[in-house]
């Protein structure tokens, strides 16, 4: 199994329970910026904290005292494209990231955006309570509970898109950037999306998503 590592960011933050029982679950957890205030708030210490350090505050700097503190100077990337570099350098294939949404849209867009700069070096899923993102790649296999919300979102033209196991099902299709496929349903799981070509975000909405509940 692949070492994951949790990253926390500086937007909306999900539940207590969850962010905890992710962070439980991970190797390494990497707070981005004011990401280490949100850990503080539930109860994680982070490993390391990353950015330019801008937006944690001094007394939650002082709070983790033991932990990584890595300041990073540069503007040309986002603290998070930060923390993405460090996994990426330490050869980390795997992240959950947490609280990317929310507060401020240049940067929720933004956060959503990034990933493609990763996807050949790191497995990124963003997660919050009831739902979830992630790259397709050129196939996905996912599992999920039947009834689960799945919304397609290109980034770019999008060809050789195939859908089965949802209830409305694509053999071969085209989106252009801008279309959406939204509100499709799990028929059977696992389901599977191909893209032959192009940038495609999935969305799984579900309110079992993330709780750690059978799906």
């Amino acid at each position: 199994m692949s070492k994951q590592a949790l990253i926390i960011c500086n937007g909306e933050p999900p539940s207590r329970a969850l962010s905890r029982r992710l962070a439980r679950e991970s190797a390494l957890v990497v707070a981005v910026d004011g990401g280490a205030n949100i850990a503080r708030r539930h109860g994680i210490k982070p490993d390391i904290i990353i950015g330019d350090l801008d937006s944690v505050s001094r007394s939650t700097l002082r709070f983790f005292s033991t932990s990584t503190i890595l300041y990073v100077s540069r503007q040309d990337n986002t603290d998070l494209e930060k923390a993405l570099d460090l996994l990426a350098a330490r050869k980390i294939r795997k992240a959950l990231i947490i609280s990317a949404i929310g507060k401020r849209i240049d940067f929720t867009l933004g956060n959503l955006s990034v990933l493609w700069a990763y996807t050949s070096f790191v497995d990124i899923t963003f997660i919050g309570d009831g739902w979830k993102a992630i790259s397709v790649g050129r196939k996905k296999v996912v599992k999920t509970r039947v009834g689960t919300t799945v919304s397609l979102i290109p980034y770019g033209d999008c060809s050789g898109i195939t859908l089965k196991g949802l209830r409305y099902p694509l053999k071969n299709a085209m989106m252009k950037v801008g279309e959406i496929g939204a509100s499709n349903v799990v028929r059977s799981s696992p389901f599977t999306v191909v893209v032959k070509r192009g940038k495609m975000l999935l969305i799984l909405l579900d309110k079992t998503v993330g709780t750690g509940k059978k799906s």
